[in-house]
């Protein structure tokens, strides 16, 4: 896999952030040659060590003309689309969160289209699907609850739209709960470990509620197998261990792998329009299309990021980095 990607000219949207911030560092490993785009005021402390092996470029997807200058300066092989925005409590963000999930799709779709390259892989969200009773397929139907999810399922269909309209190379690989190195310290994960690491009280959920925890170093592997692989194009594919753990679950393997004992008060962290008891991915497709499985359990992927984050643990401090 890696001399395969060595000097492929690969564009990531959304480098910053913290899923393309561990792409970003897998794609440099892999010897390719890493052109980054993000907002002209994205902080950049998840990417600033890296900076020096790539080539940035600061641009807002909803410029569609800047866009089309950086396509044709970089000429990619290869595009991940990773970039999003999620606040939505306002009209105000709403609206920005609307142009850049959706307009800067569109745009980034237009500003590639008349480029050859190999494959755009745009990144998806567990979120598209709403609640469900069964482990979610790429064929149920999509009724998002809240409206950062619904714009994401919008680009999502867009990009599928676009890519068989135009008889493009475009994937969705949508992701479940993402979690491991990088990821924002408001989330439950980082949360729970940084709190356990500074024998702080944790604040909870009610019981019961449920997600399908992926560890990011198999969703890298995902998304370098899904650069190679033949066939799919116009393919949406899950990207989720297919197992489900409720919270307290969660929490309760973070204090048993930190060797530490949390006062958790239960309950005293309200509810999200998305929190449901039965949240998991059937992952079949991604196992026949992408010859593609987890290769960690969520004891050695939260093992490994416990490690992790006891080096890292001084970025952290403020618990202000989103």
């Amino acid at each position: 896999m890696m001399d395969s990607l060595r000097d492929s000219r690969i564009l990531i949207t959304g480098a910053a952030g913290f899923v393309g911030a561990n792409l970003t560092r897998t794609l440099i490993c892999n010897g390719a040659q890493v052109h980054a785009l993000a907002r002209p005021n994205t902080n950049l402390w998840r990417i600033s060590e890296v900076l020096p092996w790539l080539t940035l470029h600061r641009a807002d997807l909803r410029d569609l003309k800047e866009l089309e200058k950086i396509m044709d300066d970089v000429q990619p092989e290869i595009i991940f689309h990773l970039a999003v925005h999620r606040a939505a409590g306002s009209p105000e963000e709403r609206l920005a969160t609307l142009e850049s999930n959706v307009l800067g799709t569109v745009n980034l779709l237009e500003a590639t289209a008349s480029h050859s390259y190999r494959r755009l892989i745009h990144i998806g969200s567990s979120l598209e699907y709403g609640t469900k009773t069964e482990a979610m397929k790429e064929t149920d139907m999509l009724d998002p609850v809240t409206f950062y999810g619904t714009t994401k399922a919008a680009s999502t269909l867009l990009a599928q739209q676009f890519g068989r309209a135009n008889n493009l190379p475009i994937v969705v690989l949508r992701l479940f709960s993402v979690y491991g190195y990088w990821e924002n310290s408001t989330r439950l994960v980082p949360t729970a470990i940084l709190k356990a690491l500074h024998n702080q009280d944790l604040a909870l959920t009610m019981p019961g509620y449920r997600r399908d925890f992926i560890f990011v170093e198999d969703v890298m592997e995902a998304c370098l197998l899904a650069v190679h692989a033949r066939s799919i194009a116009g393919e949406i594919i899950n990207i989720g261990s297919g197992k489900q753990w409720s919270n307290e679950e969660l929490v309760e393997l973070v204090q048993l792998l930190s060797g530490s004992s949390l006062k958790i008060r239960v309950g005293e962290y309200p509810a999200r329009a998305s929190d449901t008891t039965h949240w998991v991915a059937d992952n079949r497709k991604a196992r026949r299309l992408l010859n593609w499985k987890p290769a960690h359990t969520l004891r050695e992927g939260i093992t490994k990021t416990i490690a992790w984050f006891r080096l890292h643990a001084d970025i952290y401090s403020s618990w202000q980095i989103s």
